[in-house]
């Protein structure tokens, strides 16, 4: 089979490997999708270390189920699956006080354990969830993603009428958009200095669009919301945007932080502000199983246009080229897609 393997820094291989063989509580899943999220393109870079090379990237994993085996219940041969990437230990502290997201011993296909930017992947059965046919191609390559969404939606518990600040309208931040329009009246600003990022915000539910490389983006909140924001959520990483936005907090409002940073960056935080103003932070990394299931039954309704987020569609050979158009042509691209097959 033909896979795409990370060495290490900017260094990545298409190579010819045997293709895996699943273990007693593993499927063989023929992978038909894989996106390319902007944590693979910051391990390429080298700007995070999540993974441990050599590996094949790629955790937002679709496809149809080659085999299974001998004890596999639940998922059968052909079958069309999206994987929860995440894989805890069961065994920690943590794990057993309910707290998995937390595991001392995880794994995570497409960091530590081989992922989708290959022909074929092995998959745990108990990470894999069959969904229907009449989900689309861009609606399986955004389910993971959206899965994510949906935790740090739990996690944040808006309450209905609040103002929400979303920082990013990369698929993320779009998708945040999307979630919080259907689910909750409110008012959403979100910003974004990509031109293309910032007519979809607007044509998918923001209220009101700001790129802070045109406006001050504290001048223009706050000439509309004198008193401030109730939620700010970070989903772009960059602490310059995040130090930008924390003063249009409100007093007792709530800041999310969503995007994934660089290791070695760092907030130059005023704690007295957040004691005075009695400001909340909170944090949302690994979703729990069940957000999977509920991905798939709100991409069902056809409630989230992923349409306009998947932007295209390539074979494995451009993964290299992939990564680099993450930061280089984010005025035409949004989500990318590898397709082995292609």
């Amino acid at each position: 089979m033909k896979a795409a393997v990370f060495n290490g820094v900017a260094n990545i291989e298409i190579k010819e490997l045997e293709i895996p063989q699943p273990a007693k509580d593993e499927i063989l899943l023929k992978v038909e999708g894989c996106g390319v999220c902007g944590t693979d393109a910051h391990i390429f870079s080298g700007e995070i270390d999540n993974a441990v090379p050599p590996v094949i990237l790629g955790h937002e994993i679709t496809g149809t189920v080659e085999k299974i085996g001998k004890e596999v219940s639940s998922i059968n041969e052909g079958q069309e699956i999206v994987v929860d990437p995440f894989i805890y230990c069961g065994m920690c502290e943590f794990c057993k006080s309910g707290n998995r997201g937390l595991c001392s011993n995880e794994s995570f296909l497409g960091y530590t354990r081989a992922g989708g930017f290959c022909q074929y992947t092995v998959v745990p059965e108990t990470n894999s969830y069959p969904i229907p046919q009449k989900l689309s191609y861009p609606d399986r390559i955004i389910c993971e993603t959206l899965s994510t969404v949906l935790a740090g939606f739990d996690r944040l518990r808006p309450k209905p009428g609040s103002t929400y600040l979303i920082l990013g309208a990369g698929t993320v931040g779009l998708l945040w958009n999307q979630v919080i329009r259907n689910s909750l009246p409110g008012v959403i600003i979100q910003s974004e200095i990509v031109n293309k990022r910032m007519e979809c915000a607007a044509s998918l539910g923001a209220d009101i669009v700001i790129s802070p490389d045109e406006e001050d983006i504290l001048e223009s909140v706050l000439k509309n919301f004198p008193l401030g924001i109730d939620y700010i959520i970070d989903a772009t990483g960059v602490t310059s945007a995040i130090e930008q936005a924390l003063p249009l907090l409100k007093k007792g409002g709530t800041f999310l932080s969503f995007g994934v940073c660089p290791a070695n960056e760092r907030l130059s935080l005023s704690l007295n502000w957040f004691y005075k103003n009695q400001i909340t932070i909170i944090t949302s990394r690994r979703p729990p199983r069940h957000n999977i299931q509920n991905a798939i039954k709100i991409l069902e309704t056809g409630s989230i246009d992923t349409k306009t987020l998947v932007t295209s569609r390539r074979p494995l050979e451009e993964i290299e080229k992939a990564f680099k158009d993450f930061e280089g042509s984010r005025n035409s691209e949004i989500k990318m897609a590898i397709d082995p097959w292609h």
